[in-house]
């Protein structure tokens, strides 16, 4: 009887060993700090979708790094807006033959000028029509003309003027700056030129 009881308390404290060894992975225990997986779980944390997180580098797919969730596109200043608008202009034009201006217009003109820029701004060719007859009506393309009541001014008659000073300090006398920046406005706040000339026939102004 002596023998058994030995084998029996042996056996006893084997499992209880074994138990206390692998307590860790039982249901009941405390899961072990995730030094590594908070490391990549990124801003959203456990709790965000699974799969690996992009990288911080990818414009498209990495998560917003300054901006909250929820933020309004208000809280974006427009020099950003426009800093934006002007780098996306210049990698389409990178891409594309100079562009030739309509026949009935005049080359060397800021017409022809106008036409060149929005074509490499990223516009197809149908929104020249509406493009010439929204500043023929704001300005006649005259990038010195200023309204005396209002204080707006240059071929897309800025109001204020000074808002085209985001694309350049030249904005007063350099109709290449004024068309930049009446370009970015329009794509920012109508998307086509057509929608900004609707705008314009309806109320007037855009």
């Amino acid at each position: 009887m002596g023998v058994p009881r030995r084998v029996r308390a042996a056996a006893a404290c084997a499992a209880a060993a074994l138990l206390y060894a692998c307590g860790s992975t039982t249901p009941g225990a405390d899961p072990p700090p995730a030094t590594t997986s908070a490391s990549l779980s990124g801003p959203s944390g456990p709790s965000g979708p699974s799969g690996p997180t992009p990288a911080a580098s990818d414009p498209v797919s990495a998560p917003p790094s300054v901006a909250p969730e929820g933020a309004r596109a208000a809280d974006i200043p427009d020099a950003a807006i426009m800093a934006q608008l002007a780098r996306r202009a210049e990698r389409i034009a990178k891409h594309l033959p100079p562009p030739t201006p309509p026949a009935d217009v005049d080359r060397g003109s800021n017409r022809a000028l106008g036409y060149q820029l929005m074509i490499e701004f990223g516009f197809p060719n149908d929104q020249w029509p509406y493009l010439d007859a929204l500043w023929t009506r704001e300005s006649g393309w005259n990038h010195l003309a200023e309204n005396p009541t209002s204080g707006a001014y240059g071929i897309p008659q800025s109001l204020p003027a000074e808002k085209m000073g985001v694309v350049g300090a030249d904005w007063r006398t350099n109709p290449e700056t004024q068309i930049r920046w009446g370009l970015a406005y329009v794509a920012a706040r109508y998307g086509s030129v057509q929608k900004a000339w609707q705008h314009s026939q309806q109320f007037g102004w855009y």
